[in-house]
């Protein structure tokens, strides 16, 4: 019988040292959910309209900045030609923020049926790693990226971008559901062992109603069927579906078709402590026709199982993630 896990913690700042007897520490000790929350304070629009306009593209970037403030990557450039991205403003990833497709990471996650490529950079003094997707109507893309340069969580990035139409939805007086899939970088706190860097794969399933709350909307949803990987692409053994996310209710700005942030939970299968964070997306295509987003979330989590008890091995951990799903 596997234990529970243990009492749920979000990493401080901590100091030590790296490789070069340096010390290596992001600085950022606050924990994810700074952004503003949807139910709280923010201005309201006014009208949902009944004929959405559902012309010309408009592009519209969430970036994960918003959620926490170590996820300082704020542009996203990637050429299908040569299956590179380009990310910026994160540090010792090399000079021009160069990744590439891993191709075991990425065999990884395409064993649990993504479609999300993993990516690593190029040059550097980091090793910085990625999860990519461009959804298949080329509507909107999500990447996210995470280090383990640093024995806090580091730096990286989280972002969801709409690549095309104005992500108005069709029909004011209706509820939608969109599914899709879900993948994210997993930074890995161990005082033992130093940091260490692991991939999820997911489903995901948002619903949406447009209609109520009456001016705002609702968004909510979950995250299932994960499965995790180590910075090789080897299946972790022994986390199949141990727990899911689920997005708390957040709103609608039908100004530009985003969703407010709103709480993100880690919730166990078996018992064990919740991780907590924020996430936020928006909607693209010219008919609404997906929904992308971010989520951030930090606590303790299973990250292995010991092979001599069979008890989970817990760390702290801070998973950042995206998904694209279509109705």
């Amino acid at each position: 019988m596997y234990r529970n896990l243990l009492v749920l913690a979000f990493a401080g700042a901590i100091s030590a040292c790296s490789l070069d007897g340096s010390a290596l520490d992001s600085g950022n000790d606050e924990g994810v959910g700074t952004g503003e929350q949807p139910l709280v304070g923010e201005e309201q629009p006014t009208d949902v309209p009944d004929e959405p306009s559902t012309g010309a593209a408009s592009s519209v970037d969430v970036f994960g900045a918003d959620l926490n403030a170590d996820l300082r990557m704020n542009e996203v450039i990637y050429d299908p030609d040569t299956d590179e991205l380009l990310l910026n403003n994160i540090p010792f990833d090399g000079d021009d923020g160069e990744y590439a497709r891993d191709a075991a990471g990425t065999a990884g996650l395409a064993s649990a049926g993504s479609g999300f490529g993993a990516y690593r950079n190029t040059s550097g003094q980091a090793e910085y790693y990625a999860v990519f997707r461009r959804s298949d109507n080329a509507y909107s893309q999500v990447v996210t990226a995470g280090t383990d340069r640093y024995i806090t969580f580091g730096f990286g990035g989280a972002a969801a971008l709409r690549l095309d139409g104005t992500g108005a939805l069709p029909n004011a007086n209706q509820s939608y559901v969109f599914n899709g899939e879900y993948a994210g970088v997993r930074t890995i706190l161990d005082e033992d062992s130093g940091t260490s860097i692991q991939y999820v794969a997911g489903t995901a399933q948002i619903d949406v109603d447009i209609e109520d709350f009456d001016t705002v909307g609702a968004v909510e949803g979950l995250i299932v069927d994960r499965r995790f990987f180590d910075a090789n692409g080897v299946q972790v053994a022994g986390l199949n579906d141990v727990d899911y996310i689920a997005l708390h209710t957040a709103q609608i700005n039908f100004d530009d078709w985003t969703i407010s942030s709103s709480t993100a939970t880690v919730r166990p299968q078996l018992g064990q402590r919740e991780m907590n964070g924020s996430w936020e997306g928006l909607f693209a295509g010219p008919n609404g026709e997906e929904v992308a987003g971010i989520i951030v979330v930090e606590g303790d989590g299973p990250v292995g199982i010991d092979p001599t008890t069979g008890d989970y091995i817990v760390r702290e951990v801070r998973e950042t993630g995206g998904f694209v799903a279509t109705r």
